[in-house]
């Protein structure tokens, strides 16, 4: 597979994939550079995980463009937390707040929930990972990313990606959002892209 239609409005999203697919070959072309975004279908993100959401994403996504499509969905765990106050794949959605949040409202959440948790915890990202065919082909996985998160956070940001300003890297102890493009790249090919190149290559020919 030379491309590959990358389902999301969310540029920061795309970037990431992009750079953690570099090596590969593989060209990721955001879906919205094919179609118009007003044409795609309003997909509710309310499932109980995050393939759940990938999931309904690539599907409705592929039916809507006749083509095979990536979708990525991405789902919080901080060490310390309590099962039923894990962020979880309702980050956007919080209790106690009404409606989506904005990437400003998202960090107010989180510095004080890091900072109350002993600043410098330690959390999972899990990547819901599904790639659908228009004719119902579904393949699904899951990539596990462990994190640092700090309370003090970055001045750099990544509009839809904020909380990047909060995250280092154990590597280098940099920043996330203060990395420059290709140290990003690099980063998360170390963190998903093998793995994410891995499912990509297993696919059967009828994606």
């Amino acid at each position: 597979m030379k491309e590959i239609i990358f389902g999301t409005t969310n540029p920061a999203k795309l970037e990431q994939m992009r750079g953690a697919l570099a090596p590969t070959g593989i060209t990721v072309t955001g879906i919205t550079e094919i179609v118009d975004a007003g044409t795609l279908p309003d997909v509710p993100e309310n499932g109980n995980s995050a393939c759940e959401n990938a999931r309904a994403k690539a599907h409705a996504y592929a039916r809507a463009i006749n083509r095979p499509v990536l979708s990525v969905d991405n789902a919080l765990y901080l060490n310390g937390l309590p099962d039923n106050e894990q962020p979880g794949v309702h980050m956007r959605r919080m209790k106690g707040h009404a409606g989506r949040l904005t990437d400003q409202e998202l960090l107010e959440h989180f510095i004080p929930l890091i900072e109350s948790l002993g600043d410098g915890v330690i959390g999972r990202w899990e990547y819901g990972v599904c790639v659908a065919t228009h004719t119902g082909g579904i393949a699904v996985t899951t990539i596990v990313s462990p994190r640092r998160l700090i309370s003090v956070p970055s001045p750099v940001r990544l509009p839809g990606y904020p909380l990047e300003s909060l995250q280092i890297d154990p590597e280098s102890g940099t920043y996330v959002s203060e990395m420059t493009p290709g140290e990003r790249a690099a980063f998360w090919q170390r963190q998903i892209g093998d793995e994410l190149a891995k499912f990509i290559a297993s696919l059967p020919d009828v994606f």
